[in-house]
């Protein structure tokens, strides 16, 4: 067997011998079997954490690389070649790797970033600097946001990450804001009768906390009176729209005005 092995010592291609190329894919198979290996146990581990599928998808897909290079690094040691050369060309590589993807690795650390920290969740209603809409997807790249028109909008995971963030549905609960007018010549306490009418004939309003109506303005031609009420947070938006609608029919029944901005003109004779 020594003198078999010496045998292949002795085949030249090149400055390599016949043994160490042998030797080399016979290390190169064992480190890809251990690669395989070490990415199943991954994967299980990850199938038990309560990490993010993205984040999910990010480990393995990171693990691997780095796994490669690992492989790399070592068969090109059991070839001899020098480690030092071998890091100064994957700096440089790095290097040029890292400027030309420069923004594709910001969304991708943004994309982590936003996952991590959790402002919101598919689902959510939310306002990103600007852009309103329903949360149908947080990838590594692009967090995706269904329109109510039916549109479907992209926002760079980094620009989600740099900008103002509002979400509507992060409670169970959230609060109608209303302004209405009356007629000077209606009682405060006859207003706000009518208005609490309204209420209790509103589906999806809460009695607690207690709602809020008060004299806000005393305007030209009109007294305008703040309601605040909190509704439930899925029920919000056709909550408002009936509430609006029950105080005008309210305001007809007891007979309180709502008014519109209007000028009264006296002539001099």
């Amino acid at each position: 067997m020594e003198k078999f092995f010496e045998t292949l010592d002795e085949v030249h291609f090149g400055g390599m011998t016949l043994g160490l190329l042998l030797g080399t894919a016979l290390l190169l198979v064992i480190c890809v079997l251990i690669r395989r290996i070490l990415l199943k146990l991954t994967a299980k581990a990850l199938a038990k954490s309560k990490l993010d599928d993205a984040i999910k998808g990010f480990i393995r897909s990171a693990a691997g690389v780095v796994l490669w290079i690992l492989t790399f690094l070592i068969v090109a040691d059991k070839l001899g070649i020098p480690m030092t050369s071998l890091v100064a060309i994957l700096s440089v590589v790095s290097l040029a790797l890292s400027l030309s993807v420069q923004n594709i690795l910001t969304n991708l650390f943004s994309g982590i970033t936003i996952l991590g920290t959790h402002p919101f969740s598919a689902g959510d209603w939310v306002d990103i600097g600007g852009t309103a809409g329903t949360v149908k997807n947080v990838g590594l790249f692009y967090t995706i946001l269904a329109m109510p028109d039916g549109r479907e909008v992209h926002i760079p995971n980094s620009t989600v990450a740099d900008s103002k963030v509002e979400n509507f549905t992060a409670h169970e609960r959230r609060r109608v804001d209303l302004e209405i007018s009356a007629s000077y010549n209606d009682e405060t306490e006859s207003v706000r009768i009518a208005i609490l009418r309204a209420i209790d004939r509103t589906e999806g309003l809460l009695t607690d906390p207690a709602p809020l109506i008060a004299v806000k303005t005393y305007g030209d031609s009109a007294i305008t009176y703040m309601v605040l009420v909190w509704a439930e947070t899925p029920k919000w938006f056709a909550a408002k729209c009936a509430l609006t609608e029950n105080i005008r029919a309210a305001f007809a029944e007891t007979g309180v005005t709502m008014t519109y901005p209007h000028l009264n003109v006296h002539l001099d004779k």
